[in-house]
């Protein structure tokens, strides 16, 4: 805890440094800027009609374990004592200590904000080894990065040859296996998600194979939960549902919100199947199920508040979550720049009143008092296309 604390208090002072020498498009792991930033940047970039046609997927070999550290020694601005004790301190695994000569400390705090300070600078790198035809925009969140470019030459002439020279200063080198150059048309994955042109229309989805890690999870969720309450099972599952289905509201997800909620039902129905092997379907859906207003088999416990009165609790449904385009934040803009100071004061405000969600009585139903619901439908803009 002592070895953290410090490690907590020199960072203090190294992340100002950091956000300040930050490329404009670099998003992983800094205050005030998440993966929503990322993709929206994406769209920016590849949704005109004009727009750079390909894409350069880079993916960095075993980044964190891999950085100099005789780089960091030279670059990194800290006491460098303290520095090179973090850098060879070592770890344990299955009560065996490793020595590590190289990359960053294993779980330790400032070891994404280091990371971050030995790949930024890599985006200057890639534009002045371009010209402006060449159509070339920078995207990095954490170790993973994707380049625009005019042409398939451009990326593999001008771009990997900087990105490799950048890296290979820094002891790092691409992953040939998993970096790849792909047509818009074809689309690719970036951080969970799948960015495409359909007939010239870029649209931005859940990646498939994440969502169906997602729903492996579930099922495996619910599988555990073979005989437990049936309250005990919604909440799990709640926490996991709207953890995902908010992380994807900012793009075009209605489609893949139903379909999951579709899944999760015939998981459910599986689940309520096992437990009653001898019980008719109708009496599975009067025990699990009920149906209100317009609503039906809505999978539910009867459980009690904390002013031990009765309530219903509902699963929750990835579909009730409204679509609604993120806004990005400027890419020159850090909490540490007093100039940014009221930006970021209305930034937060506006994040406040978007996700806002709606205070529901005790007098009103039941499924609005036990749940989160926020309806709505798609926002005009960019993400109602192709739904």
């Amino acid at each position: 805890m002592a070895d953290r604390a410090m490690q907590a208090l020199h960072l203090l002072a190294l992340e100002p440094i950091a956000e300040t020498w930050a490329d404009k498009n670099s998003y992983g792991f800094r205050i005030e800027r998440s993966t929503a930033d990322a993709i929206e940047q994406c769209f920016i970039v590849l949704a005109r009609w004009l727009a750079a046609q390909w894409i350069f997927e880079g993916d960095i070999r075993a980044c964190f374990d891999l950085i100099s550290h005789l780089w960091l020694r030279k670059y990194i601005p800290m006491d460098k004592i303290i520095l090179n004790q973090w850098l060879t301190a070592g770890y344990m695994e299955k009560d065996a200590f490793h020595q590590t000569k190289e990359g960053t400390p294993q779980g330790g705090i400032a070891s994404p904000t280091l990371a971050n300070m030995t790949l930024d600078g890599l985006e200057r790198v890639v534009k002045d080894a371009v010209s402006r035809r060449d159509m070339v925009n920078f995207i990095r969140y954490a170790d993973d990065f994707v380049i625009t470019g005019a042409s398939k030459e451009v990326l593999v002439q001008k771009v990997k040859p900087a990105v490799e020279s950048f890296l290979r200063d820094r002891g790092l080198e691409l992953s040939p296996e998993k970096t790849r150059i792909t047509h818009i048309n074809d689309g690719f994955d970036f951080l969970g998600f799948n960015v495409r042109k359909y007939g010239g229309n870029l649209l931005i989805k859940p990646a498939k194979k994440g969502t169906e890690r997602f729903l492996n999870d579930i099922r495996g969720t619910i599988k555990a939960n073979a005989m437990s309450k049936t309250e005990k099972l919604i909440r799990r599952l709640n926490l996991k549902i709207k953890g995902w289905s908010y992380y994807y509201r900012h793009v075009v997800a209605k489609k893949t919100f139903s379909y999951v909620d579709d899944a999760i039902f015939k998981a459910i129905w599986r689940w309520a199947r096992r437990r009653h092997p001898n019980k008719s379907a109708s009496w599975l859906k009067s025990k699990y199920f009920r149906r209100q207003a317009l609503r039906d088999w809505i999978f539910f416990a009867r459980t009690h508040d904390r002013d031990n009165e009765p309530e219903l609790l509902d699963l929750f449904k990835a579909s009730s979550v409204a679509i609604k385009r993120h806004i990005k934040i400027r890419g020159e803009a850090t909490p540490y720049d007093p100039a940014f100071k009221d930006y970021f004061i209305m930034r937060k405000q506006r994040n406040k009143l978007s996700g806002k969600r709606k205070i529901t009585k005790k007098t009103q139903p039941p499924e609005a008092s036990s749940t989160t619901n926020v309806n709505g439908t798609e926002t005009p803009g960019h993400h109602t296309n192709g739904l």
